[in-house]
């Protein structure tokens, strides 16, 4: 999928077809120079202020991967702990898929390990899970996080999702801050 630009000042109108890698600084740019004049859009509207009329990247009917660019957006905004405290979530394996998502948007790897995701717990100052291989097999019997090597994983589809129907019921105050 491309990204449709369309954007209008007094002066000048202009189109362009963007690449999909180009969404996060999108997203990046108009959030941080978008106008007290202009309506403050819904997460769930986010992709309907640069694009032509399609399903919202964070309803579950758009599945082309667009919505873990718009969830790597988020979380690069944030700190771990802000993650956690934000997306209340109990269970480990529901928080191992917040650090391992959180991981991948802040260091654009192809996997990780269980070491990464313990030192992402401690940098969110909470409890590492005392069992991690029956959390992180707890995370995969879910399908929210998926297997590359025997001891390296993934956020899946399935996880991205789970997360961006999170933020997509977030209102427009907690999904910006």
């Amino acid at each position: 999928m491309s990204i449709k630009l369309r954007f209008e000042h007094p002066s000048m109108q202009m189109q362009a077809v963007l690449k999909d890698d180009a969404l996060v600084e999108l997203l990046t740019f108009i959030t941080k120079h978008k106008s007290d004049e202009a309506v403050t859009p819904t997460a769930a509207q986010l992709p309907s202020v640069f694009t032509e009329p399609q399903p919202s990247i964070l309803s579950p009917v758009n599945q082309t991967g667009e919505r873990s660019v718009v969830v790597k957006a988020w979380l690069g905004k944030h700190s771990a702990a802000e993650v956690l405290n934000k997306i209340k979530w109990d269970t480990y394996p529901e928080k191992i898929l917040l650090m391992g998502a959180f991981h991948e948007s802040k260091e654009e790897v192809d996997s990780w390990r269980s070491a990464d995701i313990e030192n992402r717990f401690v940098e969110a100052k909470d409890s590492r899970p005392s069992n991690f291989p029956r959390d992180i097999g707890n995370g995969i019997k879910s399908g929210f996080i998926t297997t590359i090597t025997p001891r390296t994983y993934i956020v899946s589809r399935t996880g991205w999702n789970k997360i961006a129907d999170v933020l997509g019921k977030m209102s427009p105050e907690e999904f910006n801050s």
